[in-house]
């Protein structure tokens, strides 16, 4: 170790502070202390300090950058970059009278009279070169021609033209709409009504003269109308049919020998060797009328749901 003397952290003990001699380590031991921050050591006489430019001078900057952007885009470059100087020198007579601005990086009285100077070129080259792109019209003769005490003579006003009428021709297309009819039909029962035709709209074409007055509709007249779709009627049938009436009802055929079967009440229904409800599809030979309520065996199977009255359908 080359350090010089002093009290360094000790290699054998953590947390401990053991005296340097500049050889070798003492016998002494000290509890480690906080370190103090380091002194700020003042830049040496003559050194050259590095200034940095703050957030106030980048924005203007950039504003100043952004001003002459647009102004050259504009065609106005050299009007700007004079009144920049203009500004300019305003900051450096505030501060050639205070002293210094130093937010804006004037510190001292000759940096003043410095930038004063500088703004003084860049207006005098600015003004200069702005007249020389935009030059001052001349004076129309009449005004300088007028004598004095007497102002020159003022432009006629000039009348207003009246408008003029424009008549055009316009085509408008329009819906026909379809009649509805009703008709008696002997093919459809009664009570029946049913749509046997569609309606179907038609078009026509009207043509109108148009006259206009500044843009502005004041007359229309009627000169042509032409079907191009004849509209179709809408036909609805009403039925005038009337239904046929309902097959009589099967005879019912008198009981053999007379008896009826004890297995059923409410209406007779004769032994046989086959009977069936009366109107229904059976083939008998015998029929009975309904309803029927079964007391005992359904022998002819009468009681097809099973709930105990035949022949209820």
């Amino acid at each position: 170790m080359t350090s010089p003397a002093g009290w360094y952290p000790d290699p054998e003990q953590a947390g401990q502070q053991r005296w340097w001699t500049g050889v070798g380590w003492g016998g002494q031991r000290v509890p480690a202390a906080v370190p103090a921050p380091p002194a700020t050591v003042p830049p040496a006489a003559g050194a050259t300090r590095t200034r940095h430019l703050g957030p106030l001078h980048i924005v203007l900057l950039s504003l100043v950058g952004a001003l002459l952007l647009v102004s050259a885009v504009g065609g106005a470059f050299w009007a700007m970059l004079a009144l920049v100087a203009l500004v300019a020198m305003v900051i450096g007579a505030v501060a050639l009278v205070r002293g210094r601005v130093s937010s804006l990086g004037i510190r001292n009285r000759g940096m003043a009279a410095a930038v004063i100077g500088a703004a003084l070129c860049l207006v005098v080259v600015g003004g200069g070169a702005n007249a020389a792109i935009h030059p001052v019209a001349p004076r129309p003769a009449a005004l300088l021609s007028a004598p004095e005490g007497t102002s020159a003579a003022e432009p006629s006003a000039t009348p207003t033209p009246t408008p003029t009428e424009v008549v055009t021709e316009v085509t408008e297309v329009v819906e026909i709409p379809f009649a509805v009819t009703e008709v008696q039909d002997p093919d459809i029962d009664v009570g029946q009504v049913v749509v046997t035709t569609a309606g179907v709209p038609g078009q026509q074409t009207n043509t109108y003269r148009v006259t206009t007055r500044a843009g502005v509709e004041i007359a229309r007249e009627l000169v042509a109308q032409l079907v191009s779709v004849q509209p179709i009627a809408q036909v609805t049938s009403v039925g005038t049919r009337q239904p046929a009436p309902p097959p009589p009802p099967a005879p019912v055929a008198e009981p053999a020998g007379g008896g009826c079967d004890p297995n059923y009440e409410g209406q007779c229904v004769p032994i046989a060797s086959d009977v069936d409800c009366a109107g229904g599809s059976g083939n008998g030979p015998a029929y009975t009328p309904g309803p029927v309520y079964v007391v005992g065996s359904d022998v002819y199977d009468l009681d097809r749901d099973g709930d105990g009255i035949a022949c209820d359908a």
